[in-house]
């Protein structure tokens, strides 16, 4: 038995706990944000580009997203693969996104990020190897900014999430094959082609801008 004095405490504990599993049990529920990764032209600055030979289900199995793609971006002397996959997922995508993208074509041993000094809020994922082989360049968006630290991150966000629905995640992924040996990652076409995908997603639903 216990007594009724602590009916009201274990009232409001209940309702605490309940609220969480019905919002994301239950109703599922999910916040929208009314952009799509297919909106990315498929021509950025001087690179026209052809879906790769990915299945249609590889970002369902890989990420739970039916909202990607990935492209071959091409112009004279370049060839860069873009990767972008929206998902509700988050973990699945920040963590070694690599793993699915690029798993096939470069084995990487070198993890850094860096933001350039004229943009200066968008942190750079860089993957490299000691061989000077494929580079790999990636941004993780969410809610309206980017993302340096995903555990940091999804700590912070944590305890929002138990109570409101989940917002999805965007990853932007560009890999470089034949990057130009003796140039900084982030001096590589692939950045201007990573900043140039970014900006036209984040223009396609962005009021006033």
């Amino acid at each position: 038995m216990w007594s009724s004095r602590y009916a009201p405490a274990v009232i409001v504990a209940l309702i605490v706990a309940l609220v969480p599993t019905i919002i994301h049990s239950y109703v599922g529920l999910v916040v929208t944000d009314g952009r799509h990764a297919a909106a990315i032209p498929t021509t950025l600055l001087n690179y026209s580009s052809n879906p790769t030979k990915r299945s249609a289900t590889w970002g369902a199995s890989h990420f739970d997203s039916e909202d990607w793609f990935e492209r071959q971006y091409a112009t004279d002397g370049d060839r860069l693969v873009l990767t972008v996959v929206r998902s509700y997922d988050l973990k699945a995508l920040y963590h070694h996104p690599e793993l699915a993208v690029a798993y096939h074509e470069a084995k990487f041993d070198r993890a850094t990020t860096q933001a350039t000094t004229d943009r200066p809020d968008v942190p750079v994922h860089i993957l490299t190897d000691r061989e000077a082989g494929p580079v790999a360049l990636y941004v993780l968006h969410y809610d309206g900014r980017f993302i340096a630290d995903p555990i940091r991150f999804q700590l912070r966000t944590a305890g929002e999430l138990l109570f409101t629905g989940r917002k999805p995640m965007t990853l932007f992924f560009v890999l470089d094959e034949s990057p130009r040996s003796g140039v900084a990652p982030l001096e590589l076409p692939a950045r201007r082609l990573l900043f140039e995908a970014i900006d036209q997603f984040v223009g396609t639903a962005a009021p006033g801008r």
